[in-house]
């Protein structure tokens, strides 16, 4: 699903907010938000599945992406169905 992006700010904001601490490690304070699925370049991005993570953790996403969908996909599901049809 894809999101304006003042909607994706918003949801963005929403799950900084809920989760200060990163949902990976629960460690380091959450920074930014991870699309746990998307495409080359943005392609195909779904705005839906989104997790807070710090800095270290999204690096680790990115460089493991498989293993971070399988992982961390159904903590994106569970956080849209939380915070995104507010």
């Amino acid at each position: 699903m894809r999101l304006t992006k003042s909607e994706n700010r918003a949801y963005q904001l929403r799950l900084l907010e809920a989760y200060p601490l990163c949902q990976i490690c629960e460690e380091q304070q959450s920074i930014e938000c991870h699309h746990v699925r998307y495409g080359r370049f943005g392609a195909d991005k779904d705005d839906s599945k989104q997790i807070a993570v710090c800095r270290e953790c999204h690096q680790w996403c990115h460089a493991h992406k498989h293993e971070s969908i399988e992982k961390y996909e159904e903590v994106a599901d569970e956080n849209w169905q939380r915070f995104g049809e507010c």
